[in-house]
């Protein structure tokens, strides 16, 4: 049985861990990674495109900048949960429906997967998820 820090639901250390390590390998490159995770959405679910402006590179920083408070907060769910909630209720705004986020999880993984490659075990692959 793992212990879980605050909440049941919540990640184990080794989980954070892995998707630590595997964010700090992709940090060096983060502009590529979050074209690539643009273009693998709207490759997934072309029709998400609409929802954004032309010029992508401020929601790249967006995402950067998510991605990073995540990886600080990770350890602290209940200091993370507010964020994401007004994250997800923000979105919803603009249009977003529920099987968009999954999508958007999808794309974030094969992300990863392909700037990690071997590094991106099934362990990481599942912590991330």
């Amino acid at each position: 049985m793992h212990h879980r820090t605050e909440t049941p639901d919540w990640l184990d250390a080794a989980e954070i861990a892995r998707i630590r390590g595997g964010f700090a390998q992709v940090a060096s490159k983060a502009d590529g990674v979050t074209v690539d995770f643009y273009a693998r959405l709207f490759e997934l679910a072309p029709t998400t495109r609409s929802l954004f402006p032309d010029d992508l590179s401020n929601q790249r920083d967006k995402l950067k900048h998510m991605l990073v408070m995540l990886m600080r907060s990770l350890d602290r769910p209940t200091e993370l949960a507010p964020a994401l909630a007004a994250l997800g209720d923000r979105h919803r705004s603009y249009g977003v429906v529920k099987t968009d986020f999954a999508v958007v999880g999808q794309a974030l993984i094969d992300t990863l997967a392909t700037h990690l490659g071997e590094l991106f075990s099934a362990a990481d692959r599942a912590a991330w998820i």
